[in-house]
């Protein structure tokens, strides 16, 4: 009984000492979240130890793709904590989130700040957001049709050092082994940086290269005159957690990798398809494009209105109206019935704009 009674007292001195949840309630450009969160780090600044409870609803009106939050921590000299130069001590990732539903994020982890042994003391912490996808980030609809964007994702591919693996023009499907190699040392961690973002379990994780394991491309026409483009692609990381072991990781894609992709894509088949048009409109018979480069533009009103138009003799309307006619000259001749002709001789350039206000006399 007395045991049990020392137990209860320890566990409520615990829970006692244990930091209340902090409220969270953080918005940009592209959505809004609300909740709480409860963080805790303690030992030695060689062996700490962080342990996270959280949880935080998606406060927008729309679905939310994908959600990074940064939680920054404060030590008692009002000094950030950065583990490994990281000014995140933690990072919460949420993906396919629906409005006004709840996620949560719990966990533990071991987390080298530096090589002193004194006792870390965490003071406060702040949570922010650092990336935010309201629709899908490595989906992109490209303004021309899917023959030419399938020829353009190739040819990118192909200048980013990707060898396809199978391909099929068919259903514009396409993989991709990557031939670039591995990229080691500062590079590779700025690429990392850049490119992706490691799992929770790794607060702060000493990089040494990354991968390309894979990558694929799917084209879809949606809409006429244009097409869908999505490119999906998979890292590792070569390196060690602090106090665990070297090895490679699989790791999630912020999709900037993707998105430079795509941009390159998109921007290559506009090319295209602007040099394509160029070479139509060459390609139009010269009497043609003369019919089309002569055109000139008049606007006929009259005083009364509903008189009958006539260009060269030729009844082409009534009053008012605006006519598209050759260039050169011309007679035109407004007449109604009861009133005196009225006639005007001109003489048009290509491109011209007129405008003629004929009053008629009884």
């Amino acid at each position: 009984m007395r045991l049990l009674i020392n137990l209860m007292l320890v566990c409520s001195a615990l829970a006692a000492d244990y930091p209340p949840h902090k409220r969270i309630s953080l918005s940009d450009a592209k959505g809004s979240f609300d909740g709480q969160l409860r963080l805790t780090l303690e030992g030695p600044r060689n062996k700490a130890k962080a342990l996270w409870d959280a949880e935080i609803v998606n406060s927008s009106l729309h679905h939310i793709f994908r959600a990074v939050f940064c939680v920054k921590a404060i030590d008692s000299a009002g000094q950030p904590i950065r583990p490994g130069g990281d000014e995140c001590l933690l990072r919460l990732t949420g993906t396919n989130w629906a409005p006004s539903f709840a996620l949560n994020f719990k966990g533990n982890q071991n987390v080298k700040l530096s090589e002193d042994k004194a006792a870390v003391q965490l003071s406060n912490y702040q949570v922010s957001i650092e990336e935010v996808f309201d629709e899908a980030p490595n989906i992109r609809e490209a303004s021309a049709a899917c023959p030419l964007v399938w020829s353009a994702a190739i040819r990118t591919f192909a200048n980013r050092k990707f060898r396809p693996t199978v391909m099929d023009k068919e259903s514009y499907t396409a993989t991709f082994a990557y031939d670039g190699g591995r990229i080691d040392g500062y590079t590779s961690r700025n690429m990392l940086k850049e490119y992706t973002n490691a799992n929770t379990r790794f607060l702060g994780p000493i990089w040494e290269s990354f991968r390309i394991d894979a990558a694929s491309v799917y084209l879809r026409q949606e809409k006429p005159g244009s097409c869908t483009i999505e490119v999906k692609m998979a890292f590792a990381g070569f390196g060690k957690p602090f106090l665990g072991r070297y090895g490679w990781f699989a790791l999630d894609s912020t999709f900037n990798f993707e998105r430079a992709i795509l941009k390159d894509v998109d921007a290559l088949s506009k090319r295209e398809a602007d040099a394509e048009l160029t070479t139509a409109i060459k390609n139009i018979p010269e009497t043609s494009k003369k019919d089309v480069e002569v055109q000139a533009q008049i606007t006929i009103t009259s005083e009364p209105s509903g008189a009958e138009i006539e260009v060269n003799g030729e009844f082409i309307g009534n009053t008012p109206t605006t006519l598209n006619v050759k260039q050169g000259s011309l007679t035109l001749t407004i007449k109604k019935s009861g009133y005196q002709l009225w006639q005007r001789s001109l003489k048009l350039n290509a491109g011209d704009k007129r405008t003629l206000q004929a009053e008629l006399l009884k």
